[in-house]
């Protein structure tokens, strides 16, 4: 495996999440049980909310590429200052909800190289020079990637059900800046 990392911004970055490669990617991803079959985690589902995504501030994805094959990928954007997760069912620690956050989004790795470091790699690339102060992501507690997030020091923070059919996620909050460690 020699995977190569490439990081995407603006309109790149949206084509990229909205080209067939990634879409498939992220349909084999959630075709794991622990998903459940929910409409939240379809393809149309995926393609409306990465369209929508995609148009928001500092939206990057980072790509995983093993010569020709898409080994993962990785994508979120800048949170204002203001704005916390839909759905959320308590209020985030004021300190947080004062500053801008990169929200992730997605985190996809194709099965083969699950366990190769290209998932923490890719969240590295994505999270490097960011200037925002923390970033968050929503993880289904049943879900493999939950317990892989604790152990890579994200903490849960609340709770969010970002539609009456989704189901709960646990936010997850990772302090950027060393100085701003809760």
């Amino acid at each position: 495996m020699a995977i190569s990392y490439l990081t995407r911004m603006g309109g790149a970055a949206g084509s990229a999440v909205l080209s067939e490669p990634y879409i498939r990617l992220y349909e084999d991803v959630h075709a794991d049980p622990s998903y459940e079959s929910n409409a939240l985690f379809t393809r149309a589902a995926y393609i409306r909310r990465a369209s929508a995504q995609s148009k928001h501030p500092g939206f990057t994805v980072v790509s995983a590429e093993d010569g020709p094959d898409l080994a993962g990928f990785c994508y979120g954007f800048t949170m204002e200052a203001g704005r916390w997760w839909r759905g959320a069912i308590s209020s985030p620690p004021n300190e947080m909800l004062k500053e801008h956050k990169i929200a992730v989004i997605e985190l996809m790795v194709r099965d083969n190289y699950r366990g190769s470091g290209a998932g923490k790699q890719l969240l590295a690339e994505l999270l490097h020079g960011r200037d925002e102060a923390y970033a968050t992501l929503t993880a289904r507690p049943v879900a493999p990637a939950h317990g892989m997030y604790l152990r890579w020091g994200w903490r849960v923070v609340g709770q969010s059900q970002p539609a009456s059919d989704a189901p709960a996620m646990d936010i997850m909050l990772l302090p950027l800046w060393p100085a701003r460690a809760t």
